[in-house]
């Protein structure tokens, strides 16, 4: 997928580069995600895949509320805009930088500030996503579905609409995804009276840890 993004560029070597740049990004994120989940007390597990990556942990004894998963979920976009800030200020420090340099440098910022920042909006299944969910637990646990269905519907079409508008391909496709997944979310399941504690998917059971995990999308 990376490589397809990257296409545009017109050079096999930028190509490479912005390969290594979207891994060494989304890694990060992930990082932030499972590093963060593990000083509570979980066993963490990282997988990339097509369109970014997936954190898996286990729930300790005394399981996680509300705010722990928030910070989880908070923790990746976090680790990777202040990863993109640095890269920014020791860019700015020794900079200008050309070539393959500077595009390497450039999209390093981009990338971990824009997708960081995009990754908090209240959309599923972005961290954003997770966080409002947490929220909806705290603060109205009888009706958090109802109006978590509501809201990430909304939120799905207007990045859709702002998509299309600032010609973000892209986005526009993921964007797109995310509304037709919303569009057809009752009709694949029963609907759920409270908002579960999150909503991912559990990894293979391990008998050596915890029956109970919980994930976190990139």
């Amino acid at each position: 997928m990376a490589a397809l993004l990257g296409l545009q560029t017109g050079s096999v070597e930028l190509v490479f580069a912005w390969i290594a740049v979207v891994f060494v990004s989304i890694l990060i994120h992930e990082m932030g995600h499972a590093l963060t989940a593990r000083s509570f007390g979980s066993e963490v597990e990282i997988e990339l895949n097509t369109l970014g990556g997936l954190t898996s942990w286990t729930l300790p004894e005394d399981d996680f509320g509300p705010g722990k998963r928030a910070t989880v979920a908070a923790a990746g976009s976090g680790v990777g805009v202040v990863f993109g800030g640095l890269v920014w200020l020791v860019a700015s420090a020794t900079g200008p930088f050309y070539g393959l340099a500077g595009f390497i440098v450039s999209n390093l910022i981009y990338v971990n500030l824009f997708w960081g920042l995009l990754n908090w909006l209240p959309i599923r299944p972005l961290d954003g996503g997770h966080l409002f969910t947490s929220l909806l637990e705290k603060i109205a646990p009888q009706r958090g579905e109802m109006i978590a269905n509501v809201v990430f519907m909304a939120t799905a079409a207007a990045g859709l609409a702002a998509a299309i508008y600032f010609r973000l391909t892209f986005v526009a496709l993921l964007a797109g995804y995310l509304l037709f997944a919303e569009l057809t979310r009752g009709r694949t399941r029963q609907p759920q009276v409270p908002i579960p504690p999150m909503t991912f998917d559990r990894p293979p059971p391990d008998p050596e840890s915890e029956p109970k995990s919980e994930e976190v999308d990139g």
